[in-house]
């Protein structure tokens, strides 16, 4: 993914299959969360694909098929 700003992410996570599932308040939590992640460092694991749940938490898949949960509370991925 090439730079890109938080207001760009959110477009583009707006977009998905599963953004509708987010509460409210929740949905910039994940925007930030993934925002964090996608700026730190080199990313090579394109842009958003879906949003889903799993193990509890919020998780998004991405073009090259990995898919991270993102803890939205500490703002962290794994």
């Amino acid at each position: 993914m090439k730079k890109i700003s938080k207001d760009a992410l959110k477009r583009m996570l707006m977009q998905l299959v599963g953004w509708h599932m987010l509460p409210g308040g929740v949905d910039n939590m994940l925007v930030d969360t993934v925002y964090k992640q996608v700026t730190s460092g080199t990313w090579g694991n394109g842009n958003p694909k879906r949003i889903f749940k799993a193990d509890g938490y919020y998780c998004v898949q991405y073009q090259n098929g990995m898919w991270w949960h993102y803890d939205l509370i500490n703002k962290l991925w794994f």
